[in-house]
């Protein structure tokens, strides 16, 4: 009698669960993959793909689009109530994966996409359209053979974006950070809005359309961030919003805009003054559906109006403090709308986030609220922490990004970022003993630098446009913060 392999282990290594695997997604016609719960955020799941053997027939879904196959395992997820997903990976052993994305029945599975080499040479997969409660297939493998360990999680995501021209653009707001699944397998924004001047845009696919309102004077600075290649122009400024739309078509030369082929991009307006409006196109160059995020950066100066975006929660302030050995969050709201949970999310980097609490909403109030919320076991160093608002029908809002130092080294300030061929660290510490810049992919590189009376000098000119963690060690302590790089 044929055993199909199953892996049933439920240790637990460097903090992730280790999943029970499948090397065949059904049994006698029946899917019994293991399930991986869809979270409201990434928690990664330790997955193996040790003992596997490489199944191409029909029924094991038969030979994938992308990636030269190897052992295989595969995992079932139900599609959350917005339809849209994110799937991620991480490297274990494996450090060059491939995973595919299936719906069917056994026996008569269809591949809905296949992703290699998207973060590093890891997978990561975000789709939208999907069934709300369908069950769905996910197969991992290693590229051209050989089994280890690898790390994976699956997420829910926002419907897709719907403003695709420039008259009808969707508000956001420094307050307000925001995440959408990006349109694909669409028309471009110069076939849909042919009028206006898209200048370095030589092409600009599956167009997200968003205005934005300046508060305080001073230099708007937004960070853009996706899985693969995206591009942004940004126009202005128009002295309201009915004059940006009624100008659709017709815009001139953009403030700025990028047609790089990171997925990382960094839209950059200074002297920005108050009551001028900005209208913002995100376009998705990869024409995979996957997830963008849109936020202010860390060296953003002027605030925008949250009061044009209809938000589900009103804060009236938002605060992180480190004080003997904890972070104790505080917050406040002056009205909530269906609000369930807030989600208290935490980050190394900014990048990559971690819950490590909730604290129940007040449902529908127009009382003033006040909620705290302390962790005990902060990281080392500068932290990160955002909160996920969850409305009673699942949908998530992002409040604005806190950094907290819980080190005795005071932290120091990169400038500018972006760089283009040098860049300062003002650092307060006498005494720098080493300065290494890591890519996104992991590779690391000892950073020349000459010491000035305020810190220290980097000549960045011979290294790739990119997203790197910049860190130094002083006194013996590292700290880390995030620089781009653009050419």
């Amino acid at each position: 009698m044929k055993l199909t392999l199953l892996y049933v282990a439920v240790l637990f290594l460097f903090g992730h669960q280790v999943f029970a695997q499948s090397n065949t997604p059904c049994t006698a016609g029946v899917i019994t993959a293991p399930n991986i719960a869809v979270n409201a955020s990434c928690t990664f799941q330790a997955g193996t793909t040790v003992g596997a053997t490489a199944q191409t027939n029909a029924a094991n879904g038969g030979t994938p689009s992308c990636g030269s196959m190897g052992p295989d395992v595969w995992y079932r997820f139900t599609a959350p109530a917005s339809g849209s997903i994110n799937i991620q990976t991480s490297t274990g052993s494996i450090t060059d994966g491939v995973m595919a994305l299936y719906s069917g029945t056994c026996g008569a599975l269809t591949q809905i996409t296949c992703s290699d080499d998207v973060v590093g040479l890891m997978p990561a997969i975000s789709a939208g359209g999907l069934t709300p409660g369908a069950t769905y297939l996910i197969r991992f493998w290693q590229y051209g053979g050989g089994t280890g360990t690898f790390n994976i999680c699956v997420s829910a995501a926002a419907p897709a974006a719907g403003n695709t021209t420039c008259a009808i653009p969707s508000p956001i707001c420094s307050g307000s950070p925001i995440n959408f699944i990006a349109n694909a397998g669409g028309s471009s924004a110069d076939v849909i809005n042919p009028g206006n001047n898209y200048t370095c845009l030589f092409t600009s696919p599956n167009p997200s359309w968003y205005y934005l309102e300046i508060a305080t004077a001073g230099n708007l600075v937004i960070d853009i961030t996706a899985g693969a290649d995206i591009d942004y122009s940004i126009w202005g400024p128009f002295p309201n919003l009915a004059n940006a739309v009624s100008n659709c078509n017709t815009y001139a030369l953009p403030q700025d805009c990028s047609y790089s082929p990171s997925p990382i991009e960094q839209a950059v307006v200074n002297g920005v003054t108050v009551g001028q409006v900005y209208v913002l196109l995100v376009t998705n160059f990869a024409n995979v559906v996957q997830t963008i995020n849109i936020n202010q950066a860390a060296s953003n100066t002027a605030t925008t109006n949250c009061a044009i975006v209809p938000l589900p929660v009103g804060y009236t302030y938002w605060n992180a403090t480190y004080d003997e050995n904890v972070v104790d969050l505080i917050w406040g709201t002056e009205f909530e709308e269906d609000n369930r949970d807030f989600v208290v999310q935490r980050s190394a980097d900014g990048m990559v986030w971690e819950t490590i609490g909730a604290v129940a909403g007040n449902n529908t109030t127009n009382n003033a609220q006040s909620y705290s919320y302390t962790d005990s076991q902060p990281l080392s160093g500068i932290s990160y922490y955002r909160l996920m608002q969850v409305d009673a029908d699942g949908d998530i809002e992002y409040n604005t990004v806190l950094s907290v130092n819980s080190s005795d080294i005071e932290p120091f300030t990169i400038y500018p970022n972006p760089a283009n061929n040098n860049f300062s660290i003002y650092t307060k510490s006498k005494k720098t003993e080493q300065v290494v810049l890591t890519d996104l992919v992991g590779k690391s590189f000892q950073v020349d630098y000459t010491t000035t009376s305020n810190g220290l000098e980097i000549d960045c000119s011979n290294y790739a446009a990119g997203v790197y963690t910049l860190t130094i060690v002083t006194n013996g302590t590292a700290q880390s913060q995030r620089l781009i790089i653009k050419k």
